[in-house]
């Protein structure tokens, strides 16, 4: 049940923008004991599902730009398959002291920025 729960949040927060996905990898990793890239594609499978799920939204919102998401969309294709290689060939530590090092100044850079008015 509790499962449910944490899919629940982690999916609503994703869909606010917030990254629910990196609260499922801490999730899966911490509360589960999954391993960590197997917890990462959980993650990505969660993703791709959320994201197909609130993209009709945005789409009427008109809150995407086709032409900059056409462009940064196979840069982030190439990107992922570069980083899943990545991944496969490195130390799990190093790939899970990474994810920490990027969610800790992510954490950092939203605690100090600036409100927009």
């Amino acid at each position: 049940m509790i499962d449910f729960i944490v899919a629940l949040i982690t999916s609503a927060l994703a869909g606010t923008g917030v990254g629910g996905g990196g609260l499922l990898v801490i999730y899966l990793t911490l509360v589960k004991n999954m391993e960590q890239l197997r917890a990462q594609g959980i993650n990505i499978a969660f993703f791709i599902a959320g994201s197909l799920a609130s993209m009709p939204l945005h789409i009427w919102k008109r809150h995407i730009n086709f032409p900059l998401v056409f462009f940064i969309g196979i840069l982030g294709a190439a990107g992922s398959v570069l980083g899943a290689l990545l991944a496969e060939s490195i130390s799990v530590v190093l790939v899970q002291k990474a994810f920490g090092v990027m969610l800790a100044a992510s954490g950092v850079k939203t605690l100090f920025a600036k409100v927009k008015k």
